[in-house]
């Protein structure tokens, strides 16, 4: 039995692995405005020892996420020097070593048959596969949600007030990293933690607070320097009734219960609702018929814990009545449905009358496992042309045709600011010491390139405002991913 659960873990851990790898060597992960931008970030901070206490901007006016993102970024890129996939990579081994770390804490308290649910869900959940390759703030804010449910645990278990400081710790990063889940957890865990009777004192308050204050410590700089001009912009964006006519309450109801819904939907491979529905059933069942199985009180505590949080989450959102609840502002709340079903599991397994049940549902998932691999391993035959590999590909195109000259570059992208093209050409005008393209003309011409964009209207709008009207224009090559390649000839 040890040497088969030994097998189980490699075999799960080496199916989490491939299935997150694989997109970054093929280069098919996503890179968009964001990802460029926030490189090229990483880059200037390097280059120009310029510190920043602020991070990337968020969907409110005048509020920026926290640093800490960009400073992730420096890992990398000091480490591969710059090169596009090894943020990625970065990314992706933290997500390996945070769920690796959670599963081995999981197996000590919890027991193997809870532990290695957790991970089998993990490995092939579409919405952890994409935390690990999608480079953005908001995918570190899953990583201290893992250490917040550890936190509070261990806060139940021993009673520890140094748990408080790491449970605000927890809570500051995820702030930090992904603003709108900050503004509705801290709030909920602050009332939580004070209905299970953790913050009835000065004390504990205090180490509480100063956890939640630590991470904030850059954004209290920059707010001290600008005149707190972030806690300004807050307040009117939180208190601005922002549309004309705001959503009914019943249809604001309905658009957050279906959100919800969708991040229970997110743990399942591929979205597969009868399992989600099957899994579901076992825990209302098992939850109402055999909580006498569920007899340790640390962990009783904590499944009523996070029952709560996710209730108060939900009563908080209905309160925001804008047109716009984006799912990723919860962005790792599914670890909190997660943790449900590892509780509901870790009393089934505890129960002689149904432990058949944990072990039935261990083989379902070792057979999505299985067949999430297999249908993958068929997809790469015919490995599409996007993310980075199509930008990546378009770059190499003009170094290989260049012939090392200055040339002219204009290029349109739907976001507007070619913040993807202008950080590959820097990498490679630093790697390979070619030329990077310059915006004026050279010997009357220029290239533009022209990314796919549905609204032509847009796209007509910037070559009549871009190209000259005393100019030919040749369509020289059409690339896999729809964008244009024209070149401009001024007339003499």
């Amino acid at each position: 039995m040890k040497y088969f659960k030994i097998f189980l873990v490699l075999f799960v851990i080496f199916v989490f692995i491939y299935l997150r790898l694989t997109p970054i060597i093929n280069k098919t992960v996503p890179y968009t405005y964001d990802q460029g931008r926030d490189f090229l970030k990483a880059e200037e901070i390097i280059r120009d020892k310029n510190l920043t206490f602020i991070g990337p901007t968020t969907g409110m006016t005048g509020v920026n996420h926290g640093a800490w993102w960009y400073y992730f970024l420096l890992i990398p890129h000091i480490v591969f020097n710059g090169w596009p996939q090894g943020f990625y990579l970065s990314l992706f081994l933290l997500n390996l070593v945070a769920n690796s770390l959670f599963f081995l804490f999981l197996n000590t308290n919890f027991g193997f048959i809870p532990a290695i649910f957790y991970l089998l869900s993990t490995s092939v959940s579409p919405n952890f596969i994409r935390n690990a390759f999608f480079a953005s703030n908001d995918m570190l804010t899953p990583i201290f949600v893992l250490l917040f449910i550890y936190s509070l645990y261990k806060l139940f278990e021993r009673k520890d007030i140094k748990y408080l400081l790491l449970t605000g710790l927890a809570l500051g990063f995820i702030l930090e990293t992904e603003v709108a889940f900050g503004i509705f957890l801290i709030p909920a865990s602050i009332i939580t933690l004070i209905i299970f009777k953790q913050l009835n004192n000065i004390k504990k308050f205090l180490f509480f607070l100063v956890g939640l204050s630590l991470p904030m410590l850059p954004r209290l700089l920059f707010e001290i320097k600008n005149n707190f001009l972030q806690t300004k912009s807050l307040i009117y964006n939180l208190t601005l009734k922002k549309e004309a006519h705001p959503l009914l309450f019943r249809a604001v109801f309905d658009e957050r219960l279906k959100i919800f819904i969708q991040y229970w939907k997110d743990l399942f491979y591929d979205n597969n609702i009868i399992i989600s529905l099957t899994v579901f059933s076992l825990i209302l069942y098992f939850y109402l018929f055999h909580r006498k199985s569920l007899t340790n009180l640390s962990k009783k505590t904590l499944l009523y814990f996070i029952f709560t949080i996710i209730s108060l989450l939900f009563i908080f959102s209905l309160f925001y009545q804008g047109n716009f609840f984006y799912g990723y502002y919860f962005q790792g709340l599914q670890y909190f449905y997660l943790m449900i079903l590892v509780l509901t599991i870790y009393g089934i397994a505890k129960s002689k009358k149904t432990i058949f049940f944990s072990h039935l549902l261990i083989l379902v998932f070792l057979l999505i496992n299985i067949f999430a691999v297999i249908k993958d391993i068929g997809n790469q035959k015919n490995i599409p042309l996007q993310g980075l590999r199509a930008d990546d590909q378009i770059v190499n195109y003009f170094i290989e045709n260049t012939g090392n000259q200055y040339y002219c570059l204009r290029i349109y992208t739907p976001p507007v600011i070619p913040y993807t093209y202008n950080y590959l050409f820097s990498y490679y005008a630093r790697m390979q010491k070619v030329k990077y393209p310059s915006g004026d003309y050279k010997n009357n011409k220029c290239y533009y390139l022209i990314d796919k964009d549905p609204y032509k209207l847009r796209v007509n709008k910037w070559e009549n405002e871009n190209k000259p009207t005393d100019a030919t224009v040749d369509v020289i090559k059409q690339f896999e991913n729809g964008s244009i390649l024209k070149l401009v000839i001024l007339k003499k």
